[in-house]
């Protein structure tokens, strides 16, 4: 095994499995990297560890020495002079006679050097060159004279002043805060990645696209809730096994002895009997249908392959099927609009919005457009809609608008706007229930769209207005 590996395989044995442990070791290891930038700053901007050698302290200590020499009396000054020359003797401090050289000296006004010294003394001070003009030098010879009369002699380095490396500051800073910044979003992506990956399973869960894997590497507190959801998700899907089984098996026991009491019905010598008793069974037939196909279309019980559909066409395709048998319904507006979907589910979806619609309202208008969710299609019609606080209520299975408790052909089985919301669930798609102003209910069938929308078909000619009955 190679050294990273070696190395990658300690790091992850070494590294806290909780997240209380991840994230102190990131609190640590970004105060660590904060004291390694500010150590590695302080080493390389600090200053020289030999101060006599720069131009500025020597400046400022022989402006010292000529403040000490200002206000000392004219007989201590001597004695001062030679003690300063004993303590500072990359000075050079010697008394000074007060002549300038023969040959002329460079005028020192505007020297940075003299500057810093004059600065340093606090009053007028005069400054002399005393190093001949044409001479090499790697030092400025000075002769000083101060207000008061004392004069003296020095020797100073003739360096640029190095003024404070601020720029080198602020990028230490810089650097050291997107370290920082970098380190912490790097670690907490590394931390919440396994979060990210839960949260999409969990949503996921109960969707016929069930594809998204449960976090297998994380802190141990993700790792507990993943093995936990693993766990009810196993268990929810053997429910919905057996509840679909249990109906499948019910649906087929039951169809022999509807069948059966079917043929006995025809013998029936009264015909009001012989008809409300074919009646009950073809209800109870219809139950059993319509529960099976809420099982099958609106739990998952059946899955396909989703292809690119045309909603129009499904659209016009459920239209033209109510139009064969007489129901007013109508489309207002049409648009070419691509899903992405299974067309039999589509179809039955649409089917039981407009069937609720010609049932309550007496006819239904179907309108497509397109927002900001993809495609929508509104199933309008002039019936008595839902009141507000009976909309959810309506989206559950077995709840009947009418609230009847009898079973007859008009109120059905409460289970066509279930299979609808489980539908569009399936889709990644939603179904709103609106009242319309002028009366009537509104459902909004929305989808979300695959590719940009194909411009508008030619709508047919208006439809008027549905009139309530």
């Amino acid at each position: 095994m190679t050294a990273p590996a070696l190395l990658t395989r300690l790091m992850a044995r070494l590294r806290p499995r909780s997240v209380a442990g991840q994230i102190a070791l990131l609190v640590v290891a970004a105060i660590a990297v904060a004291h390694v930038v500010a150590t590695l700053a302080f080493v390389l901007l600090r200053e020289p560890w030999r101060p006599d050698d720069h131009p500025g302290v020597a400046a400022n200590r022989l402006a010292t020495v000529a403040r000490l020499l200002e206000a000392a009396e004219p007989a201590e000054r001597e004695a001062l002079l030679r003690n300063a020359a004993r303590s500072l003797p990359n000075l050079r401090i010697a008394p000074w006679d007060g002549r300038v050289p023969t040959e002329g000296a460079d005028d020192l006004d505007d020297h940075p050097i003299v500057g810093r010294l004059r600065d340093g003394f606090g009053r007028p001070l005069a400054v002399v060159d005393l190093a001949p003009k044409d001479a090499k030098r790697d030092a400025l010879r000075l002769g000083l004279v101060t207000p008061s009369g004392a004069v003296l002699q020095a020797s100073l380095p003739d360096e640029p002043l190095r003024s404070p490396r601020q720029g080198a500051i602020i990028f230490t800073v810089v650097f050291l805060g997107l370290t920082l910044a970098l380190l912490c979003v790097w670690a907490a992506r590394a931390l919440t990645a396994p979060l990210a990956r839960l949260a999409g399973a969990a949503e996921a869960f109960g969707a016929r696209n069930d594809i998204v894997s449960l976090p297998r590497r994380g802190p141990e507190e993700v790792l507990a809730v993943s093995r936990a959801l693993e766990r009810m998700r196993e268990r929810v899907r053997r429910l919905l096994d057996d509840r679909t089984q249990m109906l499948a098996a019910i649906s087929h026991d039951l169809r022999t002895p509807i069948t059966r009491l079917r043929l006995r019905a025809e013998f029936i010598e009264d015909e009001h009997a012989r008809t409300m008793t074919l009646r009950d069974l073809d209800q109870m037939n219809g139950l059993v249908e319509a529960a099976l196909s809420y099982v099958r279309d609106g739990q998952g019980g059946e899955t396909g392959q989703m292809v690119l559909v045309d909603l129009a066409s499904v659209v016009q395709t459920v239209c033209d099927g109510f139009s064969d048998i007489g129901a007013d319904v109508r489309v207002e507006h049409a648009r070419h609009l691509l899903v992405r979907g299974r067309p039999d589910e589509l179809q039955r979806a649409l089917t039981n919005l407009v069937e609720n619609a010609v049932k309550y309202g007496g006819a239904a208008v179907l309108r497509m457009d397109s927002g900001p969710r993809g495609a929508a299609v509104d199933v309008c019609d002039a019936g008595p809609g839902i009141p507000e606080a009976e909309r959810e209520a309506m989206l559950q299975p077995f709840v009947r608008g009418d609230r009847a408790r009898n079973l007859n052909e008009a109120s059905g089985f409460g289970l066509g706007l279930s299979i609808v919301l489980a539908i569009a669930e399936a889709h990644r798609g939603r179904l709103s229930l609106t009242n319309r102003p002028e009366g009537g209910l509104c459902a909004r069938f929305e989808l979300p769209a695959t590719t940009q929308n194909a411009p508008a078909a030619p709508a047919p000619p208006a439809a008027p207005p549905l009139a309530a009955e």
